[in-house]
């Protein structure tokens, strides 16, 4: 029903994106375009509820796995632009105009199609310092506190706090013989330069799933350093297994990656061998943790702050 919606000849053939996204962006167009009429006629209140509700949905599902760098950022500029324009018609300090909002339906049309403008449409300086919303999949504005930050949550506070590029890591699963064995496991990602001091350090959540020669994952990870200072620095990606002894009563490290920012591609699946513990972040002492073809599993997207 959704697909009904969808204006026709958009989508390049090839470029078709996945039916989720697909659906996804009918949808979109079509409350987009509602409330930029409502905009364009005067009627403010369903402008501003329009924009916010559509805002909210686009940061609920930006953390997709199919959704790629250049689509995560033009996510992230929508519902910023959106959420400013909301907040102009509140206040009446138009720093994002009607007309601004116009300029966006080519975004909203060729969103996931791979056919998206080269250039976004309106200037950062007009809504860079918008209030994101909180994202929620319905598309109701939700208000007040919140025990856990959200995959957009994270996102926006690196961006306002990181210059550059911004780097997520999307860490899907690790290849263990014992894998079901492990109490709490986790991931810790360490960004070291190459005198070994830390510049970045972060802990996943406790593992999804643990398969029979996998712990699952699927967590996100985002840098609070920006690629350019990585690359400036020297610096390379460390990654700890870790889990629960409950016999010693404490967290212990099983095993370790590494990755040089050479092999830290955007939008491709990145394949890590797995090492004996203890982590060398000079990585002088590697020695493969297991014979098996077992390995840490992830996925970068970039974003630009």
């Amino acid at each position: 029903l959704v697909a009904a919606f969808c204006p026709q000849g958009v989508a390049k053939a090839g470029a078709m994106a996945v039916p989720e996204k697909e659906a996804l962006r009918c949808l979109w167009h079509t409350q987009f375009t509602k409330a930029q009429q409502a905009d364009s006629w005067g009627q403010f209140h369903e402008a501003q509820e329009g924009y916010l509700a559509v805002a909210s949905q686009i940061a609920a599902k930006q953390a997709l796995p199919s959704i790629t760098s250049k689509e995560k950022d033009s996510m992230h500029r929508l519902s910023l632009c959106l959420s400013a324009r909301a907040e102009a018609l509140k206040t009446f300090k138009e720093t994002v105009t009607s007309v601004d909002m116009k300029n966006l339906d080519p975004v909203f049309q060729t969103l996931f199609t791979g056919s998206e403008p080269e250039t976004f449409p309106i200037d950062p300086s007009k809504y860079q310092h918008a209030a994101p919303v909180i994202p929620n999949s319905g598309g109701e504005i939700v208000c007040g506190e919140v025990e856990e930050l959200t995959d957009w949550q994270q996102q926006q506070a690196v961006l306002r706090n990181v210059t550059g590029t911004v780097v997520s890591l999307r860490i899907e699963k690790i290849g263990l013989k014992d894998a079901q064995d492990y109490i709490d496991p986790f991931m810790t990602v360490l960004v070291a330069d190459g005198r070994t001091n830390l510049l970045d350090s972060h802990d996943t959540p406790i593992a999804k799933e643990r398969r029979a020669t996998h712990v699952i994952f699927e967590h996100q990870v985002y840098l609070n350093i920006s690629l350019e200072d990585m690359r400036n620095q020297g610096a390379a990606l460390f990654f700890e297994f870790k889990h629960y002894k409950p016999k010693k009563k404490k967290i212990s490290t099983r095993c370790w990656a590494f990755m040089e920012l050479d092999e830290l591609k955007c939008d491709e699946e990145i394949v890590l061998e797995i090492y004996h513990k203890p982590t060398d972040l000079k990585k002088k002492k590697i020695n493969l943790h297991s014979e098996k073809p077992l390995y840490l599993h992830m996925t970068a997207t970039f974003v630009h702050s």
